[in-house]
């Protein structure tokens, strides 16, 4: 099966967050958002959703104010032809509200291993838990050195470290083996 490249863009942040990596084609949604958890330096500590032309896929829950079709029966390839006019969204953490947009960059190459895989990006992902963007603004504002005291709190919290710059490549790749190795094992799906 072919493999495609995408680019994930954290919205809203500056400069933007983002990502560019390759995912085999017929992926399905719920590995699609494993491995943007691994990407992106999340922790998968919440719920999340996909939503494509007015559809939402998810876990579905009793608490959901839409209907929302399980994750793992819808994969990336049969939302390909309409992705051409369009974009496929993925919130995670519904009370930080951490959008995502996914652009497909190119699709139908040339199976490759390991996969998936990053192929580059920019930036450190905000921290879990931290508020949203206005926590991640403050958060910055403290590293810079401002006096904001919302950011300092939220810096105490990470001991007193976070660099907004560092995207951590081998962290990332790190965190993909276990998926790539589940590829290898259980099929490209």
């Amino acid at each position: 099966m072919p493999d495609t490249r995408l680019r994930i863009e954290l919205l809203d942040t500056q400069p933007l967050v983002w990502r560019s990596l390759l995912v085999p084609q017929q992926i399905n949604l719920h590995r699609l958002h494993e491995v943007i958890q691994a990407v992106m330096g999340w922790h998968d500590c919440h719920l999340y959703e996909f939503e494509c032309n007015g559809r939402y896929y998810g876990e579905p829950d009793d608490f959901a104010d839409r209907d929302i079709a399980l994750a793992r029966n819808a994969k990336l390839n049969t939302f390909l032809p309409r992705l051409a006019d369009s974009e496929l969204r993925y919130l995670y953490d519904f009370g930080d509200g951490w959008e995502h947009r996914i652009l497909v960059e190119e699709s139908g190459l040339p199976e490759t291993n390991p996969c998936p895989r990053l192929l580059g990006g920019a930036m450190a992902c905000p921290p879990e838990d931290i508020g949203g963007l206005p926590g991640f603004e403050a958060l910055k504002a403290a590293v810079a050195g401002q006096d904001d005291e919302h950011g300092q709190m939220l810096l105490e919290s990470l001991d007193g470290y976070f660099d907004p710059q560092d995207m951590d490549p081998d962290g990332i790749a790190f965190m993909l083996k276990p998926i790539q190795a589940g590829f290898r094992r259980g099929g490209r799906s």
